[in-house]
């Protein structure tokens, strides 16, 4: 899917004019504020685009782009200005290795919640709420299901006790030393239709459902599962560990899952996923090892290429990765004949992860600290941090008015031209499909009443394309209303009468109660072809303009979820003739934003702690031969057949070589 988004449009911090932007310059006198984060995290200037942003640390060092530097300038007279030396590093475990060594020096650093958890329970990390210092855009558009997620996090940190003179043992809320960045799920990216199957689209669909896909031997020599530690062993211990999930899932279900009872599955679905003792992680090696048999290989970013180039058909991924494999794999500019990639979140449920920004424990001046949260203050502000989704296909913990205008643009049908609407001059008819609206014209009404006995009306034509793309700085001040000229050709400007009656129409009358824009809607029936998809979960509490209890992070796609149809369209039936359905598989919207009924069947993962060396002992143990066996026997026959050719053009040689000497002898 092209996503198009004008980011001029988003956010008073990047308001100002592109032209003119003041690099933040190495010379004496800049206060410098240290990053390091992933590499491809964050957003960065298109060089061959002249529209393109400059680089997002770029617009934070930049008073155009960003007001408050202007401010803590203005406050702090002794600075020319700020700038960030900016760094990436591969993997959590390099930079906690860093830390351990002291050889980093940074301010912030991007790591895995899991890491976080480490580093602060080693003591390498500061609390970031001191000295009177907040995160307020954080605090304010952060998504809190998700924020909760983090925040519920608990380091265990040791500590000499001086007065009991012993080692202790202290509970850290994480939430005190880390804010969120980006998130997602660990799951299957697949294409359904990959030339290497051998059975079609629905049961391959049906297979992917489950972690077990990946030691199906039907998929042998298909697959590619990450070079990753956690993310692998996660996979094989759901796969191990599978009946076990599956009888905690039956009983949530049976007990009408209630609120009470999804706090009991999830905390056993937390304490089966983490498990990581030294029997534990024998038990999953034996899954491993039965599955190194069964892949192509390990990859830690050429999967999300290889499965485009058709080099492999499924593939262990995350979210963000998967999002951009299938945008790729569409897109006709990359890929000669374009195809679409699927994305499972396993039924059983899967790992939940996010990155987030700690403070390391290292020396920096108050200046730096104050700046070190400005920096964290303007990455969550909702315009920034559609630029960083829109640049690196992952989903950012921000809420707020901005990311839902975006995620609307991207995948609500409402904005693809194509709405369900009624016509307000003929409330028998059933709705009907308009593309884009063909026919209706639309106009805003706005009401000047300094004078009640002679109020003024300003009635004015808005063109589609404006409407669409201003909808909602215009719906909350000027109420939008349609006109439908229908049969009088000859009307070519609404009369105020109309209008006026279009206005004063009965709200009760529910035929009639789509002629106002702000409640135009697909509608919500089997009908419509239109999945009703709810993130009040995930953008609550963070909308201004917009409100949850209105609705407006109920969003309407087609196909969030795959549907299984025969060739009419007509859904599949199950034995008992029930439609079959699937709860966990879909493509880019449902990859970013799965539903609250997937995000609570997934868990965060722990850091292991002092068992972490068992799964490390294990890990290095399973990479020994990295290659599975049965590429092993291919290549070993390559080889013999290698040696066997080169040893028959020796002794063609020397058989040549012995005839020719003989016939000179005679």
């Amino acid at each position: 899917m092209n996503k198009h988004f004008k980011w001029l449009l988003l956010s008073p911090l990047i308001l100002a004019a592109s032209s003119g932007l003041t690099s933040c310059s190495n010379n004496d006198g800049y206060l410098v504020l240290r990053v390091i984060n992933s590499e491809d995290y964050i957003y960065l200037n298109d060089p061959t685009d002249p529209e393109s942003l400059p680089d997002l640390v770029d617009q934070f060092c930049d008073p155009q782009y960003n007001p408050e530097i202007g401010t803590f300038l203005e406050n702090h007279p002794q600075y020319k200005g700020v700038k960030v030396v900016y760094d990436t590093s591969d993997t959590n475990e390099t930079l906690y290795s860093e830390l351990q060594t002291g050889k980093t020096n940074y301010d912030l650093m991007n790591v895995s919640d899991y890491m976080a958890q480490k580093i602060v329970a080693g003591g390498m990390a500061v609390p970031l709420y001191q000295h009177g210092l907040t995160i307020p855009k954080y605090d304010a558009y952060a998504s809190k299901e998700i924020k909760g997620r983090l925040d519920n996090i608990i380091a265990k940190q040791k500590y000499y006790d001086e007065v009991e003179g012993k080692i202790k043992e202290r509970d850290l809320e994480l939430k005190d030393y880390a804010v969120g960045y980006m998130w997602g799920t660990l799951g299957i990216l697949f294409n359904p239709n990959y030339s290497g199957f051998s059975v079609d689209m629905d049961t391959v669909i049906q297979d992917m459902s489950s972690f077990g896909a990946l030691w199906d031997s039907k998929y042998k020599g298909t697959i590619s599962i990450k070079n990753s530690m956690r993310d692998t062993y996660a996979a094989a211990l759901l796969y191990r560990y599978r009946d076990e999930f599956k009888a905690i899932q039956d009983e949530y279900v049976a007990s009408g899952m209630t609120d009470e009872a999804l706090i009991i599955y999830q905390n056993k679905f937390n304490n089966i996923f983490n498990r990581c003792s030294e029997n534990e992680v024998a038990e999953v090696k034996e899954a491993l090892v039965a599955l190194k048999d069964n892949i192509f290989g390990l990859e830690v970013d050429s999967g999300k290429q290889d499965i485009i180039t058709k080099k492999i058909g499924i593939n262990l991924a995350w979210s963000g990765d998967a999002v951009y494999s299938m945008d790729q794999a569409e897109d006709p500019k990359e890929v000669a004949n374009p195809f679409e990639l699927y994305y499972s979140v396993p039924e059983l449920g899967s790992n939940l992860w996010m990155d987030t920004w700690i403070m390391p424990n290292n020396a920096r001046t108050d200046d730096q600290y104050e700046l070190a949260h400005l920096f964290l203050n303007f990455l969550a502000d909702p315009g920034v941090s559609a630029q960083n989704m829109e640049y690196t296909g992952y989903t950012s913990f921000t809420g707020g008015d901005s990311i839902l205008d975006l995620v609307r643009d991207w995948y609500d049908a409402r904005t693809e031209d194509e709405f369900m609407a009624y016509n307000p001059y003929d409330p028998e008819t059933e709705p009907e499909e308009y593309e884009a609206c063909e026919g209706f014209r639309v106009f805003s009404v706005l009401t000047d009443e300094t004078d009640p006995e002679d109020p003024q009306y300003t009635i004015t034509e808005i063109g589609y394309s404006d409407f669409l793309s201003s909808r909602d700085a215009t719906r909350n001040s000027e109420p939008l209303y349609y006109y439908d000229p229908g049969d009088e050709e000859e009307v070519e400007e609404p009369t105020f009468d109309l209008l006026t009656a279009i206005m004063t129409i009965d709200e009760g009358a529910e035929d009639e109660r789509q002629v106002k824009y702000e409640e135009l809607t697909v509608y919500d029936d089997p009908d419509s072809g239109y999945d009703a998809v709810d993130l009040t979960y995930f953008f609550k509490d963070t909308l201004t303009e917009y409100s949850v209890d209105d609705g407006d992070a109920i969003f309407y796609a087609e196909d969030y979820f795959y549907k299984f149809v025969d060739e009419e369209g007509n859904p599949l039936l199950d034995e008992e003739n029930n439609p079959i359905e699937n709860v966990s598989v879909g493509r880019q919207f449902f990859c970013q934003y799965p539903n609250k009924e997937t995000i609570n069947r997934c868990a965060v993962m722990s850091d292991y702690g002092e068992n972490n060396k068992y799964v490390m002992k294990m890990w290095e143990s399973f990479k020994t031969n990295p290659l599975p066996v049965w590429a092993i026997v291919t290549l070993a026959i390559i080889g013999a057949g290698a040696v066997a050719f080169v040893t028959m053009l020796i002794v063609n040689s020397t058989t040549k070589k012995s005839l020719k000497k003989k016939r000179i002898q005679k």
